[in-house]
């Protein structure tokens, strides 16, 4: 798969996490909770909605070597927006697509729901993602990544 292998274990994958404001709760402490993790990095970007993500900004993403990306959005019955969280689905089900069409793994992509979600469920979440690309080792965009 795509990735240096050596270097793997010492791989600390860079997480970007997209969140719909409508599906958190106290999430004020983020930054804080942020700086205490360990073995993964992570970055969040507030939406106002998860059905605004588009397939171009997902995969421009990942071309600047960022490791993986999850987003989480509204449980689909309790979408403030109707549709977005289905919208924002079907968009994250083709970036995972062509992910795997060029042989990057689609798990280096995942969608997630929530309601009332606190910093410490979303820092879980995007743990989770962090896991999941860990086998796939490092980016192939990250400067300085060999394709073997």
């Amino acid at each position: 798969m795509a990735g240096n292998r050596e270097k793997t274990e010492a791989f600390e994958p860079q997480i970007i996490l997209f969140y719909c404001h409508h599906c958190t709760g106290d999430v004020e402490d983020l930054k804080v909770v942020q700086r205490s993790l360990s073995g993964f990095k992570v970055r969040f970007f507030i939406m106002p909605c998860t059905g605004k993500i588009e397939v171009a900004h997902i995969l421009d993403i990942l071309s600047e070597g960022i490791d993986g990306i999850q987003v989480v959005g509204c449980k689909k019955d309790n979408c403030q927006s109707l549709v977005g969280s289905s919208m924002a689905e079907k968009r994250i089900n083709r970036a995972r697509s062509f992910l795997n069409e060029i042989n990057m793994g689609a798990d280096r992509v995942g969608m997630e729901w929530g309601e009332d979600l606190s910093s410490l469920e979303l820092i879980k979440k995007a743990k989770e993602r962090a896991e999941a690309v860990k086998p796939l080792g490092p980016n192939i965009m990250k400067e300085g990544v060999k394709i073997k």
